[in-house]
């Protein structure tokens, strides 16, 4: 958690450098460029990076020949998606990417095998529970993209250049990390495809990949929406709305995050009971968090951005009201892929994407980024209450013993 703190804390400071020297058309343009990308690797991950912490926990093949085939895949995927983005280039920069040139648009699309690589290499991480390793790597795409974003303070006629830069060499590094730390582990990373491995990776993974793609949609598509029917200063706000918003998201995710490997290795019972102990407390944790930043985020972000930034508030008061609802659903989904079956957060995922698509929809034409805040919120809820839904049915679990009037407490977790 502490890692992703310090991750988003660098995003926000980069933003926040571009705001001004570049006002809100440029923290829009750079959002564009930092979340496209990093959506469209996710897109194409095959669930890789859901099947690898099951596979090398769960000790089912050899921590080397997942490494190995983990490079290969990356490698093909990752040309795949550079050959796509050269193919689809005008149409990305007419449609979301108007106020870059041609040149930029096309070095953009080079990050997104380095994301690509980045994640899958980083699950290995996670199964072999190196978690400082992991976080490390995170934490390296923003602080090196920050530290290449900096100078746009005292060049702002760069901002352009200065932002593509950003995004390539952020990634680039974390690429590098990843693979000098399974090197370090005696797992050097060389490409080589083992059948049964990816066999398994694919199988497994793709049963999660479906609800991961939904997933990103639901937290991502109010901001390709509006790339397509606002103007970029919108999305400049509304940017800085979710980011203040999703201040709280490492919480959950942080716990996902660590919960895929560590369930993988519990019998049943033990992974009921530490799902139902965790599920109570993070969603109270959160609960109160939330409380804190609603009170203070407002006057926060007017101070720390300016009054051309006054549009965001009402936004991100709006969002938290999904945030606090979505509290606890970082543990829910570590327990679904440790049990091996992620399918389960796809059936969420579906649920909460059904809700965006219509609610932005709707809501987004006549309301703008107020409209986009007001289909987030709502998406984040029906999530949450599906997967609480869900997580009772399979587990067997009463909603009495879930919210603590039950048989399961800290000690029996």
């Amino acid at each position: 958690m502490a890692a992703t703190f310090a991750g988003s804390g660098a995003a926000a400071l980069a933003a926040l450098a571009v705001a001004h020297a570049a006002g809100a058309a440029g923290a829009g343009t750079f959002a564009q460029v930092r979340i496209i990308p990093a959506a469209a690797a996710a897109m194409l991950g095959a669930g890789i990076t859901i099947a690898n912490p099951y596979l090398v926990a769960s000790g089912r093949h050899p921590a080397r020949a997942i490494v190995e085939t983990t490079l290969a895949l990356g490698l093909l995927m990752g040309g795949l998606a550079a050959a796509g983005w050269v193919l689809a280039a005008d149409v990305v920069r007419a449609r979301l990417l108007g106020a870059l040139s041609p040149g930029a648009v096309a070095l953009v699309g080079l990050a997104i095998p380095l994301h690509l690589l980045r994640n899958y290499l980083n699950s290995i991480q996670q199964g072999l529970l190196t978690f400082r390793a992991a976080n490390l790597v995170v934490c390296t795409d923003d602080l090196v993209s920050l530290v290449a974003i900096l100078p746009v303070v005292w060049m702002p006629e760069r901002t352009e250049a200065l932002v593509v830069a950003a995004a390539l060499v952020g990634p680039a590094a974390s690429v590098a990390l990843a693979l000098a730390l399974l090197a370090r582990r005696g797992l050097p990373p060389r490409p080589r495809v083992h059948a049964a491995v990816a066999r398994e990776a694919f199988r497994l993974g793709l049963k999660g990949h479906v609800g991961r793609m939904a997933n990103m949609l639901t937290w991502r598509l109010d901001v390709l929406i509006l790339s397509a029917l606002a103007s970029v200063e919108v999305v400049g706000c509304y940017a800085v709305a979710s980011k203040a918003a999703e201040l709280l998201r490492p919480l959950s995710a942080s716990l996902s995050f660590v919960l895929r490997p560590v369930i993988a290795g519990l019998t049943p019972a033990e992974a009921r009971a530490r799902g139902v102990v965790l599920y109570r407390r993070t969603f109270v944790l959160n609960l109160a968090a939330v409380a804190v930043l609603a009170a203070t985020g407002g006057p926060l972000i007017r101070l720390v951005f300016g009054p051309e930034f006054d549009a965001a508030v009402p936004a991100f008061q709006i969002l938290l009201v999904g945030i606090a609802a979505h509290g606890a659903d970082g543990v829910l989904s570590g327990y679904n892929v440790g049990i091996g079956r992620p399918e389960l957060n796809t059936y969420t995922a579906l649920a909460g994407l059904a809700v965006t698509i219509a609610g932005d929809l709707a809501l987004i034409p006549p309301f703008g980024l107020v409209g986009a805040a007001l289909a987030s919120s709502a998406a984040y809820t029906a999530k949450a209450v599906t997967f609480t839904a869900i997580f009772l049915v399979t587990s067997k679990t009463t909603l009495a013993q879930l919210v603590g009037v039950g048989e399961y407490t800290a000690d029996a977790a």
